[in-house]
């Protein structure tokens, strides 16, 4: 790419179509979270929504990770996607969007805590910092070892709609381009995450929607989280 790239807003509106998407899927799925639920239901909801959006990749599957069950539990239902769901319960949804080779990735914490409320101030303080950080010549795994607990993977996605190859890059600068961010942050039993894209053209790294994409679910899915 030349030194004086800048994308064409065609190009990136299938990304932000299927980022809409995939935050509008993980918001209805958390709003219909019911006690007893699987994290395996869970993640059959969320496929049978991208499918019947057809948005599904079957090499993307979602996940789903229920967490804060009491300290007693009954034999093999605590194994990874039997986990059942109760009120007040901690959860993180993942999943990814595709459409004719755009891919977004999309992550959702909840419920709205005092506990999780930490987290998401520290992932917003990153999210705001990363783009300075980019242009002062910092790498993002220098402004990452300034946040304890933090874990950060990024792509490269293709303008052209083809699906990436290989092209995480670790150390070195960032090229220019659309890259697909992934963020956790954890602290003891508690975790938060998000998804975004991050834009670096001639005008400098920039993230691609203004408002963060970190979403905590506040559906108060959870009427009676006072109780757990």
């Amino acid at each position: 790419m030349s030194a004086f790239w800048t994308p064409d807003s065609q190009a990136l509106a299938p990304y932000l179509h299927s980022q809409a998407l995939a935050n509008k899927c993980l918001q209805i799925i958390a709003a219909s979270l019911q006690p007893g639920m699987s994290e395996q239901d869970c993640e059959l909801l969320i496929r049978d929504w991208l499918r019947a959006h057809q948005v599904f990749d079957p090499a993307r599957p979602p996940k789903v990770r229920f967490a804060g069950q009491p300290t007693r539990r009954r034999f093999g239902l605590n194994r990874p996607g039997k986990r059942r769901y109760r009120i007040g319960m901690r959860y993180i949804l993942r999943c990814d969007a595709v459409q004719n080779g755009h891919a977004a990735k999309a992550s959702l914490s909840g419920p709205a805590s005092a506990e999780l409320a930490p987290l998401h101030s520290r992932l917003r303080q990153f999210r705001e910092q990363l783009p300075t950080a980019l242009r002062e010549g910092v790498t993002p795994q220098q402004l990452a070892s300034r946040f304890p607990g933090l874990r950060q993977h990024y792509r490269l996605a293709p303008l052209t709609g083809s699906l990436p190859e290989g092209n995480r890059i670790d150390d070195a600068p960032l090229i220019q381009g659309l890259w697909q961010w992934q963020l956790t942050l954890s602290d003891g039993p508690y975790s938060v995450a998000c998804s975004e894209f991050l834009l670096m053209d001639d005008q400098g790294p920039r993230w691609l929607t203004a408002t963060p994409a970190h979403l905590l679910d506040t559906s108060h899915n959870d009427n009676q989280e006072e109780a757990a």
